[in-house]
């Protein structure tokens, strides 16, 4: 019969390496394991298994043993006093089992903690980089604003070398027709603006605006142009809605005269041309009055000296 060891002889073994008999060893256990392991491998699948194996043999065995007088079991005196150290082995076993579990659940508790912990200040994260990139937003449509109202400027101000006039004509000289169109193409300047114009020296005061990459349908695929009526000196003795018809023209520079030219005539019902209520209407005009493929081509008959007329 195999002797177990006793759990008051365990405790007092202080050696780490000293190697100890498993109490369940006659149950298929691991023999002999190493002192500072025990805890390890009464936590192991292989020990809780014979752990239950072992309960099971005894219970079994106090149910196959016959009793007298129904008050005492027929067992010998070694086959219990081995019985009560096997039920202390298995008592400290369990109990081994059980701080190791109220360890683990006090472990999983704190990771728990830490996680929530963690996801709120990612919530945080979150909000602040979404609040970050709504200003970036607005700061990327404001920058674009002035830079486009920037350009205008810039326009306006080579242009006016041009003289304006007063007789309901005017030869617009846009320059740098290579920079402009790449700036419509990257949306930093979609449109540009001739100076203002009077159709006679008490009348409208007019502009054109020039859609270098085309607009709405016409975008990629045409020069869009456009009629302004803008608020003049001399609005209030003048007569409205404005109905004279418009004509654009845009000049062959070589003297071929095959100038593009196009024309309409104003939808008097439409608010473009209302008296303006404010310094400029809403543009009206050709949005295909020139597919962009012409003037993209070398030595076209339009764009000289990097201008356009």
């Amino acid at each position: 019969m195999t002797t177990f060891t006793d759990a008051s002889t365990k405790r007092e073994c202080t050696t780490k390496t000293k190697l100890i008999a498993c109490p369940l060893i006659k149950f298929g256990c691991t023999s002999e394991v190493p002192y500072d392991k025990l805890l390890e491998h009464y936590s192991s699948p292989i020990h809780q298994e014979k752990l239950l194996k072992a309960i099971e043999n005894y219970v079994r065995e106090l149910h196959t043993k016959p009793f007298y007088d129904h008050t005492q079991f027929d067992l010998e005196k070694d086959d219990y006093s081995e019985i009560l150290q096997t039920i202390n082995v298995l008592a400290e076993g369990v109990s081994c089992l059980h701080d190791d579990n109220v360890a683990i659940h006090n472990n999983f508790v704190q990771v728990l903690s830490k996680i929530v912990e963690q996801q709120e200040q990612i919530e945080k994260l979150k909000k602040l980089v979404e609040k970050t990139l709504q200003m970036l937003s607005v700061a990327d449509m404001n920058n674009k604003i002035l830079q486009n109202e920037v350009e205008t400027i810039k326009q306006t101000s080579s242009d006016c070398s041009s003289i304006s006039s007063n007789d309901g004509s005017y030869i617009w000289k846009i320059s740098n027709v290579a920079e402009k169109l790449a700036n419509a193409i990257a949306n930093r300047q979609i449109s540009i603006y001739s100076p203002p114009f009077y159709s006679s020296p008490t009348g409208y005061k007019m502009r054109m605006r020039l859609y270098m990459n085309g607009d709405g349908q016409a975008r990629g695929t045409h020069l869009s142009l456009f009629f302004v009526l803008m608020r003049g000196d001399y609005d209030s003795i003048l007569t409205w809605p404005f109905h004279y018809k418009i004509t654009f023209c845009l000049y062959d520079q070589t003297g071929s005269q095959r100038h593009i030219i196009d024309s309409f005539r104003p939808d008097i019902k439409s608010n473009s041309f209302q008296r303006p209520r404010s310094d400029m209407n809403v543009a009206s005009g050709i949005p295909k009055f020139l597919p962009l493929s012409i003037i993209q081509e070398t030595n076209n008959l339009y764009v000289r000296d990097d201008s356009l007329k």
